[in-house]
């Protein structure tokens, strides 16, 4: 069984230049956003095909070496480890996703819970372009500011509902606080990237969120938009070098050619299906 070593940890922490003398809630919250900035959400390697292990030395390979990308499996495990090795008391919980409307869909995406000073804080860095940026506090129901986009926290024993209440409103997902094992994960995680039916296994969703401004591709079309001006731009996607700059330019990842080939024929095909 291959172990992520301390040294990885350290890398990781070096490439997301967080400031020195940081420590409490500033430093979580530094890493949780520089990580958004720097490590793409990424649903290519799902889409693609392959078994993807959550061993430790393979999500840091993957994921931070490699710069695939990844999706909550990865890169809350990867931010769950280094809070971790910088101290903080964090456990992994499940969340149940929310929006396509519905309350009954299965556990598939993981979180981060921080214990910090007597309170607790969600640590999410692997949303995709609706993630918050920074902690969100759980012990009371409120809503929390975050530039221009608002989130709504409610909570009901150990379940938390966490909401985009503005500049639109969205359910994005609710929260069991029991205890979760990695081999939960690692269910979970089964079903979001081998499962015929996943969300993940048939759609490219590849994000990241940098100074105000969140990127996204959604199968065919990339979108930016700037929080601070408002503006929105789009583009459709029409060919397999255009979908590798893009990557390249705006999310920093190295996807190899085959990979995208691949993937732009299966995006490109089930759009077809579509219409």
């Amino acid at each position: 069984m291959t172990t992520l070593h301390s040294t990885h940890i350290d890398a990781y922490l070096s490439q997301l230049g967080l400031p020195d003398k940081l420590g409490g809630l500033e430093l979580v919250s530094q890493l949780q956003a520089r990580h958004l900035a720097e490590f793409s959400f990424s649903s290519i390697n799902a889409l693609y095909g392959e078994f993807l292990s959550l061993q430790e030395a393979d999500v840091f390979n993957r994921v931070i070496t490699n710069r695939q990308g990844g999706y909550c499996f990865e890169h809350n495990k990867i931010a769950c480890m280094a809070l971790a090795h910088l101290g903080f008391e964090v456990r992994p919980v499940l969340a149940r996703v929310m929006l396509n409307g519905l309350d009954t869909n299965p556990r598939t995406h993981r979180v981060t819970l921080l214990t910090l000073a007597g309170c607790e804080y969600l640590v999410d860095v692997g949303f995709g372009v609706k993630t918050p940026i920074l902690p969100l506090k759980i012990d009371s129901n409120h809503s929390v500011e975050q530039g221009v986009n608002e989130y709504l926290i409610e909570r009901k024993g150990q379940a938390v509902k966490v909401s985009m209440h503005a500049p639109e409103h969205s359910d994005l997902y609710e929260v069991d606080l029991g205890i979760v094992y990695e081999g939960d994960c690692e269910v979970a995680h089964f079903y979001s990237h081998q499962h015929p039916e996943a969300g993940f296994v048939n759609n490219l969703v590849v994000s990241r969120i940098e100074s105000g401004q969140r990127h996204l591709i959604r199968n065919l079309h990339y979108l930016v938009w700037n929080e601070h001006t408002g503006e929105h731009t789009q583009c459709d996607i029409t060919g397999t070098q255009q979908l590798q700059g893009l990557l390249q330019e705006h999310f920093r990842l190295q996807v190899s050619m085959p990979v995208i080939e691949k993937t732009f024929a299966k995006v490109y095909e089930r759009a077809n299906q579509q219409r």
